[in-house]
């Protein structure tokens, strides 16, 4: 049976290139969430900063435990190997601990040619409701979006490590970066009326990231962090949003080219 309102939590975390002491956090922010009541914690793209890992590695492995010791959800990922190849995904994790699903990055920007490019979006039906992921710069594509609520998804999770360009912006190339993603997660939230959550890292070393999480229903962004470390919570009425649906419902079809 799907929940009619599920909490999420974002964590904006303050990585370091320590493995160890990002796994610290991240189980900290997992027991954090829990405390705050949500269902499911979502952690930015690579959130592990080590090397390629296998899933079966410790790091990982201490990850799963904490899920499944406080029964909760985790969307977490960095670079994975899988037989002869490396790719940026991210994890769906459930209550025991168990990877419900996986999202390899498709529209790859590292330099990295070892890192492999994903092929599909997929979304992962479960108790939450049908939950789909898109990682950083894959949000950019409108389609990307359109085609995973085409297969009923009622939240979409990206994950990200967003940075700016400095010929984008004259001045204050910051602010007007995020200014950029507050447009970009409203529009995606209201094109294909669904809920989409941004999950950015802080870093003090890289000078160009944008350090923005936020949550956005169709209408407006419900919750945002931004430039600091922290955990924003925010509440998802899929009642809500099959009302707007229904409202919308010519519309919505036709939007869904």
């Amino acid at each position: 049976m799907v929940m009619k309102t599920v909490t999420v939590a974002i964590a904006q975390l303050s990585l370091t290139s320590s493995i160890r002491k990002n796994i610290k956090k991240i189980k900290h922010f997992i027991r954090l969430s829990k405390n705050k009541n949500a269902e499911i914690v979502c952690f930015p793209e690579t959130s592990l900063k080590g090397e390629p890992l296998d899933l079966n590695d410790p790091n990982i492995q201490e990850i799963f435990a904490e899920c499944k010791k406080n029964s909760i959800w985790c969307i977490i990922g960095d670079f994975i190997r899988e037989k002869k190849h490396t790719y940026n995904t991210m994890l769906l994790i459930d209550r025991q601990g168990k990877i419900l699903g996986k999202h390899r990055k498709v529209f790859v920007c590292e330099d990295n040619p070892f890192v492999k490019k994903g092929s599909n979006f997929k979304v992962f039906k479960t108790e939450l409701g049908h939950l789909g992921i898109a990682t950083c710069w894959d949000v950019t594509y409108p389609r990307v979006i359109s085609s995973m609520v085409k297969k009923h998804a009622d939240i979409v999770f990206c994950p990200m490590y967003w940075c700016y360009d400095t010929w984008t912006h004259k001045k204050k190339h910051l602010l007007m970066e995020k200014k950029l993603l507050e447009s970009l997660i409203l529009t995606r939230a209201y094109e294909n009326l669904v809920y989409v959550v941004f999950c950015s890292p802080v870093m003090k070393k890289e000078k160009k990231l944008v350090s923005y999480s936020a949550v956005a229903e169709p209408h407006k962004i419900i919750k945002e962090i931004f430039n600091k470390e922290g955990l924003i919570i925010a509440d998802l009425s899929m009642t809500y949003l099959d009302k707007i649906r229904k409202r919308y419902k010519k519309d919505y079809k036709k939007k869904l080219f």
